[in-house]
């Protein structure tokens, strides 16, 4: 029995192995894959744009971020200098300085001291430490004058310094001896009795005066020769500035004596003259309100412009009573209006 299933066995393998399985064959469909590749493209390009107009975003908040940081420091560096500047402590400054201007003597060891005093006031320029300069000379200065009262009345904003303006009460007293008879007690004498009485004369001005001054570290300096004014109403507004003359060279045209001739008479109604009086002669009306008497025409540089004439003009003036010297500096825009020169705008240096 064993041997019969042996030999079964084996005839049955004999037969498995003579059976030739067939080859397995590909399908020959593929898969499709571009979807995948159109998604993964598109996705890179969003990406793409996604982060560009993030970019573009952050740049422009970015840059104003800055722009907001950089308005922010100019702004406070702008703070920070005007701060710099102490009004209380230039109201201090100047008490000293308007007590050694207002207050002027006679005599000669005064002047001198006053022009000394003066002197570390200013600043240190060769023009303004200069013993000869204006603002130091009181030749034939006689009498005195007086301070009385000084207030603050305003501080304006100039392109190189503050001008304070002050509202000053002062008085100018002259002193004078007169002859005079008195009556002769002793009967025996024809002769008639005289004395020598001294006598005053005084003056109460109020005039505006004007300072310019400057500030460094803390310290002030008076930047320019003050100059006085009449006394304006705040409710109005008085602005000026500087124009350059459009030609280099002074005109000397044939309107040259007439112009001058209309800025000598000009200064004579400048000094004598009231602000309402002066007002068909100038856009801005002011004068010195009879404070002062007009001395001279220092010099006179007259520039032709498109609109006109623009004139650099030196004046002294007196006080009349102590014949106290006031040098002013100007810079006018004068038309020509139908044969009438009219000052348009009149500014100090």
């Amino acid at each position: 029995m064993a041997e019969k299933e042996q030999s079964f066995k084996e005839r049955l393998k004999g037969r498995m192995s003579r059976i030739q399985k067939p080859e397995k064959k590909r399908n020959p469909i593929k898969k499709d894959h571009s979807k995948g590749i159109a998604f993964l493209v598109w996705s890179m390009l969003g990406t793409i744009v996604f982060l560009s107009i993030l970019t573009i975003l952050l740049s422009v908040n970015t840059r104003s971020a800055l722009n907001d940081i950089n308005a922010h420091l100019v702004s406070d560096e702008e703070t920070k200098e005007d701060s710099d500047f102490s009004v209380e402590g230039a109201k201090y400054f100047l008490a000293g300085f308007i007590n050694e201007y207002v207050n002027v003597n006679s005599e000669p060891e005064r002047i001198e001291e006053r022009k000394n005093n003066l002197k570390s006031y200013m600043v240190q320029s060769s023009e303004l430490q200069d013993d000869t300069h204006p603002l130091y000379d009181l030749s034939g200065l006689e009498g005195e004058r007086i301070l009385s009262e000084s207030t603050l009345f305003d501080v304006k904003e100039e392109e190189t310094y503050k001008l304070f303006q002050y509202r000053i009460k002062m008085t100018n007293r002259v002193e004078w001896e007169e002859e005079i008879e008195v009556e002769n007690d002793d009967e025996d004498e024809d002769d008639k009795k005289t004395e020598i009485v001294k006598k005053t004369d005084e003056k109460e001005q109020t005039l505006l005066l004007n300072i310019p001054v400057v500030s460094e570290n803390g310290a002030f300096a008076v930047a320019a020769a003050p100059y006085f004014s009449e006394v304006y109403s705040l409710k109005g507004e008085i602005t000026a500035e500087n124009e350059e003359s459009e030609s280099a060279e002074e005109y000397a045209g044939e309107e040259l004596e007439s112009l001058q001739a209309f800025l000598v008479d000009f200064f004579e109604r400048y000094a004598s003259e009231s602000k309402g009086e002066l007002s068909y002669m100038m856009a801005e009306p002011e004068s010195l309100n009879g404070a002062f008497v007009l001395d001279e025409l220092l010099d006179a540089r007259i520039f032709e412009t498109k609109t006109g004439f623009v004139v650099n003009a030196d004046v002294r003036f007196h006080e009349e009573m102590t014949k106290m010297p006031y040098v002013i500096n100007t810079v006018m825009e004068i038309e020509n209006r139908e044969g009438n020169y009219y000052v348009k705008k009149m500014d100090f240096e």
